[in-house]
């Protein structure tokens, strides 16, 4: 859900970009690990220049916000700017920080897991970090299908690869690939959610006495399907309903203790969108 207050949404753009600077500067950056993006652009001009990653990821970032201004609009612009300038600094700060573990795999999972909480937090609040980000909501517009996780595993795994090359360093690009999964899955998780819904379709000759115990005992909607059987080619009403996965259980239980002779047929549902589920401005991000 979009935040909708002002202070909270730039409170959130505040912590989220301090988090994206303890991932790269505290855990990517000090390893040459550099997890696609401008950031990892960034890094790996960084080690062949001397340049301050931060102040790179800056400079990169330029022209995208201005695109970022013609297309998503002066608020979009403003929070987009305030978190990249905001990420540009903290970068650089914690860069100067002793790394507090050697351990390269353990780094990658902590970055890759801070970035994502970052990424996640900002968009909700209506913002992005430049680069990368910015890109990806091109893409979305373009193919909405794609979640935003997806579409940055796969860019990045190809900037990745690219800068394994680069750095003549595979040990580093497969670390960079362990961030990158990390904080693509994550990403996914904050945005969207788990698959933490079922679609149920319930066959029953006595669908109007088990619709009515859904409504009365678990409170959920409902509907109506017409149905034709393909071999006796009687009509028959089907129940069509969505639930929360955790009160699936007791829907299972309702339809059995009614009708044990039913046929249920439940899939995953990963996006609903309406009352009780995801609101639409999700689709946003």
């Amino acid at each position: 859900m979009l935040l909708k207050n002002k202070f909270f949404c730039y409170l959130a753009i505040v912590l989220g970009a301090l988090a994206q600077g303890i991932g790269i500067g505290l855990f990517l950056d000090p390893y040459g690990m550099a997890p696609g993006g401008v950031m990892g652009i960034a890094i790996m001009i960084s080690k062949f220049t001397g340049f301050q990653t931060g102040s790179l990821i800056l400079i990169i970032n330029l022209p995208l916000l201005a695109s970022a201004f013609f297309f998503f609009g002066r608020s979009f612009f403003v929070r987009t700017t305030v978190a990249t300038l905001l990420v540009s600094l903290s970068v650089d700060f914690f860069s100067k920080i002793t790394p507090p573990s050697e351990d390269r795999i353990i780094c990658a999972v902590a970055g890759g897991s801070l970035i994502a909480i970052s990424l996640g937090v900002i968009f909700k609040a209506g913002g992005s970090t430049g680069g990368m980000d910015i890109i990806v909501r091109f893409l979305r517009k373009s193919f909405p299908h794609l979640k935003s996780g997806t579409i940055f595993l796969i860019v990045d795994g190809i900037i990745c690869a690219f800068m394994g090359i680069a750095f003549r360093n595979v040990n580093n690009a497969l670390y960079a690939f362990v961030a990158l999964a990390v904080c693509s899955r994550l990403l996914d998780l904050i945005l969207y959610g788990a698959d933490e819904a079922k679609l149920v379709f319930i066959f029953s000759d006595k669908s109007d006495k088990i619709m009515k115990s859904l409504l009365v005992n678990l409170e959920v909607g409902a509907s109506y399907l017409t149905g034709e059987g393909g071999f006796s080619g009687n009509k028959q009403k089907i129940i069509m309903c969505a639930i929360k996965k955790s009160r699936f259980p007791k829907l299972s239980e309702i339809v059995k203790d009614i009708d044990e002779k039913s046929f249920m047929v439940v899939s995953s549902a990963s996006e609903i969108y309406g009352k009780g589920f995801k609101k639409y401005n999700e689709l946003l991000l």
